[in-house]
C-alpha cells in the first residue's frame, strides 16, 4: 500500500478558486501524518527598470495571498508549507519543485485543451505527466460526493513486467484512497482490444478484490471505454497507469493517460511505473 506523507498542491495564480488546494486539504484532513506543500510559480512581464524590486513586491503580495488561502488548513491542524518560485518557465518548474519538496503526490487543476492543442503545444498537464517524480492527481471538479467512487483502469490482457507493475500500482492507489473515506466504493474497468483478450468480469473482480457488480470488461480503445464507464458509475476519480517518455515520440504521440485528459470529465490520478 503506498504511503502518502506529503502532498504537493499547485496553485493557479489566475483565480481564487483553488480546487487543487481544496482537494489536498480534504485528503490531508483524513490523516494527521500528511502535510501539504503549497507551490506557486510566479513571474511578471511588466516593464520595470528595477527587476529585483518588482520581484520582491510581487512575491510579497502573493505570499500574503497564499497565507490567506492556507489559513483554514492550518487552523484545522494540517501542517502546511508555502513556496513561491519566480520563474517564467512554470510548465517545466513544477516537477523539479515537487522533487525538491519530497512530494508523494502532486495535485493540480487540469487545464482544458483540445486534442489538437495537446498534440501541437507543450501543455503543463502533459509536461507534468511525463516528468513528475510521483503520481499526479489532476482535478477537473471538486464537488465530489460524500461517498467517493474510485474507478481503477487496468489492462490484464498484457502480462509483461511494465503493465503488471502498472496494474499493481493502480490497484494500490485505488485502495489507499478509500482509507478513512466513509461510504467510499471501488470500481474497476478493463478495456480489451478483441475477443481473444476477453476476460470475465468475475475473474477481473477476483483479481482486483472488487465486488463483481463493480467490475466492467468492455471491448474497445481504453480512451473511449474508460470515460464511458466513468460516466456510467458516476466516478469521482479515475486512476490510470502511465509510462514517462521523452524525445520526439513523446511530443507527438500521447499515451492512454494523456488521451484521457480531455476525454474524461472527472478527476484523474496517474501513476507512473518508471518512478
Amino acid at each position: 500500500m503506498p504511503t502518502i506523507s506529503k502532498i504537493f498542491a499547485v496553485i493557479d495564480p489566475s483565480t481564487d478558486n483553488q480546487i487543487a488546494l481544496v482537494r489536498a486539504g480534504k485528503i490531508a484532513g483524513r490523516n494527521e501524518s500528511i502535510s501539504v506543500h503549497v507551490y506557486e510559480a510566479l513571474y511578471s512581464n511588466v516593464e520595470n527598470s528595477d527587476k529585483d524590486a518588482l520581484r520582491r513586491v510581487e512575491t510579497a503580495r502573493h505570499q500574503a495571498w497564499l497565507d490567506s488561502l492556507v489559513a483554514p488548513l492550518r487552523e484545522s491542524g494540517i501542517e502546511v508549507e508555502v513556496e513561491i518560485e519566480w520563474t517564467s518557465n512554470w510548465r517545466d518548474a513544477i516537477a523539479p519543485a515537487a522533487l525538491r519538496a519530497g512530494a508523494d503526490l502532486i495535485i493540480k487543476a487540469a487545464t482544458a485543451h483540445s486534442g489538437a492543442e495537446r498534440r501541437l503545444l507543450k501543455t503543463s498537464d502533459w509536461s507534468l505527466l511525463r516528468s513528475a517524480p510521483c503520481p499526479v492527481y489532476q482535478i477537473k471538479k471538486d464537488d465530489i460526493s460524500q461517498n467517493i467512487k474510485v474507478l481503477m483502469a487496468i489492462d490484464v490482457s498484457r502480462t509483461d513486467a511494465l503493465h503488471s507493475k502498472l496494474n499493481d500500482l493502480v490497484m494500490d492507489y485505488g485502495k489507499s484512497l478509500l482509507v478513512g473515506a466513509e461510504g467510499a466504493s471501488l470500481f474497476v474497468v478493463n478495456a480489451y482490444p478483441n475477443s481473444e483478450k476477453f476476460i470475465y468480469k468475475e475473474d477481473l473482480a477476483e483479481r482486483t478484490g472488487v465486488d463483481p457488480a463493480n467490475a466492467f470488461t468492455v471491448e474497445g480503445l481504453p480512451e473511449k471505454v474508460i470515460p464511458e464507464v466513468a460516466e456510467q458509475v458516476q466516478a469521482d476519480i479515475v486512476i490510470v497507469g502511465t509510462a514517462a517518455r521523452e524525445g520526439l515520440k513523446a511530443a507527438v504521440i500521447g499515451n492512454t493517460a494523456e488521451k484521457l485528459l480531455d476525454a474524461i470529465s472527472t478527476n484523474i490520478l496517474t501513476v507512473n511505473a518508471n518512478k
